[in-house]
């Protein structure tokens, strides 16, 4: 859908065109009935003169004009001016006819019609035709007029008039698109503080707009509020559930190392295995829980700090393999996405190194215009080629011989894929073990 400003626009200037085109056919059919008036007034006027000048010999049954009270226009050949006078079988034209004939509908005594009809050398003639009643005698009178010139100043009109026109509408066109887009300028106001909402500068719109989207702003408000809230208590409920059951796993613990146990090494080992994959789940969540704050898609990442945080809380999950951990990333703020989404993303990239990598992981985060790559190795033994399209399936692991859930790989698939982005996997060449390629396109505002 196309903006409102260029939908009230388009509105306006169409309805501006449809305005000044009905104006200019409304003044020019004016102007041409006012013209035509004022000559079928004129001819009308003629035929009475004609009609006075009449003489009718009703004797011999001639017929004759009084020439003294004809005008000089009707005698010059082609002037323009045009007069026949039908009576009877007799029929009297002006000399400005030469010897050609007008063409005359019939009329009955005191009836008056006006039309137009060619003149002798094609001109656009207003003949004006009357019936009348002399000594008895019925009498058709026919005046015409030449209109070319009429036309001619007529057409000059109209287009001095469309020109004018023209230009008014014009500057009107400029006038309305100021108009809107002063009149649109909260409404830009609001878009600009939905990117800031977006990018994470502010936490709610200002309320302070037009009374048309006020409702509108008050509903997104609330429902920001609602989602941080349900946020908040969805993270807490998470870290009280880990807290609780940190109690049970610790009688776990204890029950395993009692001395009936001790007669079961077996049962007692895998006890002690599945009760410390446990702990270290909670444990995980737990730091996930304090590291969570506000969600606030599109928020700048100090990528540099978050990715220390992470590689030394991983250094002293794997301890005992005293790993070395090269991080490269960018050291200005990062806006990539949402902060939990990244921090899911990169935790579990950098863990699942970690769990198959031998002595070194390395993290490379590179950021273009075509978007972000996120490059995770490790020296670990690496994935057999048959094997790399299945690692993504959530549950599936290839070596059982690693404490695990098989969820990493998936879990950092579908935030992937809620971005829009690719991923891959191969082995490292630098490291020889297993490589991890992320793509993400870069970060869109909707509006």
């Amino acid at each position: 859908m196309r903006s409102l400003q260029a939908r009230l626009a388009t509105g306006l200037i169409v309805s501006l065109v449809l305005l000044f085109l009905l104006q200019w056919w409304i003044v020019s059919a004016a102007i041409r009935y006012l013209t035509e008036s004022y000559v079928a007034s004129r001819l009308q006027h003629d035929k009475e003169n004609l009609l006075a000048a009449l003489l009718i010999n009703n004797e011999n049954a001639s017929a004759s004009l009084d020439p003294e009270r004809i005008d000089p226009v009707y005698k010059r050949v082609f002037s323009g001016h045009y007069y026949q006078i039908r009576i009877g079988e007799t029929e009297l034209r002006s000399r400005s006819l030469w010897d050609q004939a007008l063409s005359i509908p019939p009329v009955k005594a005191g009836d008056q019609t006006t039309l137009r009809a060619a003149g002798p050398q094609g001109q656009a003639l207003l003949l004006s035709v009357g019936g009348f009643r002399k000594r008895d005698q019925g009498v058709t009178i026919a005046v015409a007029e030449d209109l070319s010139a009429a036309e001619a100043d007529f057409r000059r009109f109209q287009l001095l008039y469309g020109l004018v026109s023209l230009a008014a509408l014009g500057v009107l066109i400029l006038a309305q698109r100021r108009l809107i887009v002063a009149g649109l300028a909260p409404l830009e106001k609001v878009r600009q503080e939905v990117l800031s909402l977006e990018r994470g500068e502010i936490g709610r719109l200002r309320e302070e707009v037009p009374g048309e989207v006020q409702p509108l702003i008050r509903e997104i408000n609330r429902l920001l509020e609602a989602m941080q809230q349900r946020l908040q208590r969805s993270r807490n409920a998470m870290g009280n559930v880990a807290h609780a059951l940190k109690g049970p796993l610790t009688l776990l613990v204890q029950l395993a190392d009692r001395e009936e146990m001790k007669t079961a090494p077996s049962l007692r080992q895998e006890l002690m295995e599945r009760t410390e994959t446990i702990r270290h789940l909670l444990e995980r969540e737990l730091k996930r829980a304090r590291l969570a704050g506000r969600a606030q898609p599109g928020q700048p990442m100090a990528l540099g700090e978050e990715v220390r945080h992470l590689a030394d809380a991983l250094k002293r999950i794997y301890h005992e393999k005293s790993l070395e951990i090269a991080c490269a990333v960018p050291t200005e703020p990062v806006v990539i996405g949402d902060r939990e989404d990244m921090l899911e993303l990169l935790g579990n990239l950098l863990d699942n190194a970690c769990k198959w990598g031998r002595h070194n992981v390395s993290l490379r985060l590179e950021q273009g215009a075509e978007g972000v790559l996120i490059f995770v190795e490790d020296d670990g033994p690496g994935c057999p080629p048959e094997a790399l399209q299945r690692l993504s399936d959530r549950g599936v692991r290839i070596d059982e011989s690693t404490v695990g859930h098989g969820l990493g790989l998936a879990i950092v698939k579908e935030i992937v894929t809620q971005y829009s982005g690719e991923i891959g996997f191969g082995r490292s060449e630098r490291l020889g073990g297993f490589l991890v390629r992320v793509k993400l396109p870069p970060y869109r505002h909707t509006l």
